[in-house]
């Protein structure tokens, strides 16, 4: 009998508490809350070109490689034969090092959909919001293209370092390495 009297008197006090003005003041509030974050979930949407995105069916975000998602490990131990290269310490083996790993993450970049006749111009297709360090990976595509074009450029340990660096941590964007 308790029981019953108890709930009985909650819910009296529930339905007398709803029709007070405390109670419609925290309604609005809790309106205007839900509307602010409607409002930022929106916003985050557009500034990072969501609404670019719906050009084939249905897919939030990019087209993402399998590489990149389901197929790591593929990429991680492609990754680790690259940076090989750099143990020999010879300037060959570093262009060599650079230039694989400008044709890997350009595949993959190529593959999310972006467009392009060659590299460099895809790379400029793609905005910064999008992709984290673009513009790292774009000074990493000058350096390959420094090493292809101009027999006189050398390239040094650091410098092969630093470059992989750069296409490590868009892999690493992706979590590859996790």
């Amino acid at each position: 009998m308790s029981g019953e009297l108890f709930f009985s008197k909650f819910y009296a006090m529930t339905t007398a508490f709803s029709g007070t003005a405390v109670f419609f003041v925290i309604k609005v509030m809790l309106g205007i809350y839900a509307a602010v974050l409607l409002a930022d979930v929106i916003l985050l949407l557009i500034q990072r070109g969501v609404g670019n995105v719906f050009r084939e069916g249905f897919s939030v975000g990019m087209n993402i490689p399998p590489e990149l998602t389901i197929r790591k490990k593929k990429t991680k131990v492609r990754w680790e034969k690259i940076k090989k290269h750099l143990e020999s310490r010879e300037e060959k083996e570093f262009e060599i090092a650079i230039i694989e790993a400008d044709e890997m993450v350009g595949d993959l970049i190529k593959r999310m959909g972006y467009q392009g006749e060659n590299l460099g111009e895809i790379l400029k297709n793609v905005p910064e919001t999008q992709i984290e360090n673009i513009v790292q990976v774009k000074k990493a595509h000058e350096t390959k293209n420094r090493i292809i074009h101009d027999e006189r450029f050398s390239v040094s340990l650091e410098l092969a370092k630093e470059t992989l660096g750069y296409y490590e941590k868009f892999l690493d964007e992706f979590e590859v390495f996790d």
